[in-house]
């Protein structure tokens, strides 16, 4: 299955790749956020390739919604995460695909056609960059660390955002903002960040990143610092964590309640 994931995210990912820096005409222009027909293909690609391999397995993907089968699989699909990147010519954006099995993510597939930088994992078998094993890094100084903030698209206001935000540009070294909330957590897992605080994300656009981050080790909880499990896919879901290297987890969950 891991390798018919990486087939679709390969599929998907030339043609974006082949569309990217052209310069793209949207369906739709909305105050947060982008429509783009280069969306839809990347799912009609996706869809194509999982169907052909699992025809029984449900699919639920950004653009199409809830395709219905009979088995206990789903496929959790976002064809374009960091559309608003792609739309403008930053090549920071990823295809995104993660597997619940009754009620549980089994794997994820998070793929950067740019860079060439595929990343995926298998609940309990670890995580992996383009081959290579991923773990998280072991930084403990707090004003030294990295880290990223993802927030849900309509669910928190620009104001609230400054204003969470605040300790966190304050107190660590930088806080960065990518707007492409799968790839974030694959650079967790591979050291590159040390911590996430995440605001009320659609579960969509992070599943597959999150295992890929927990099984190179990252520790990943809710603000109140109760150990995160995926619950069985529901699209309003809107979690609030908080994930890192582990050992500053304690000092940057601190930083939320400031």
């Amino acid at each position: 299955m891991i390798e018919i994931a990486k087939e679709a995210a390969k599929y998907a990912g030339t043609y974006l790749q082949e569309r990217f820096l052209q310069q793209l005409i949207p369906d739709e222009e909305l105050h947060n956020d982008v429509k783009l027909p280069e969306d839809k293909e990347s799912e009609r690609r996706i869809i194509e390739v999982l169907h052909k391999h699992f025809p029984d397995h449900t699919i639920y993907s950004e653009e199409i919604g809830m395709v219905e089968r009979k088995e206990d699989y789903l496929w959790i699909v976002d064809p374009l995460d960091g559309t608003n990147n792609y739309f403008i010519g930053y090549p920071y954006f990823s295809i995104s695909l993660a597997l619940q099995y009754k009620g549980d993510v089994i794997l994820g597939v998070v793929y950067n056609p740019v860079a060439g930088q595929m990343f995926w994992a298998e609940k309990g078998k670890g995580a992996f960059l383009n081959g290579k094993r991923l773990e998280v890094n072991k930084r403990d100084d707090l004003t030294r660390a990295v880290g990223t903030y993802i927030r849900g698209r309509n669910s928190v206001t620009k104001e609230q955002e400054l204003e969470f935000t605040r300790p966190f540009v304050l107190k660590t070294k930088r806080l960065l903002r990518n707007i492409a909330p799968a790839l974030d957590w694959c650079l967790l897992a591979n050291g590159w960040l040390d911590y996430i605080v995440m605001q009320r994300s659609s579960i969509m656009d992070v599943a597959a990143g999150i295992l890929i981050a927990q099984e190179a080790g990252a520790l990943v909880t809710d603000w109140n610092g109760e150990i995160y499990h995926h619950e069985d896919f529901d699209k309003e879901r809107l979690p609030s964590l908080v994930a890192s290297n582990g050992v500053l987890h304690e000092k940057v969950r601190e930083l939320i309640s400031e």
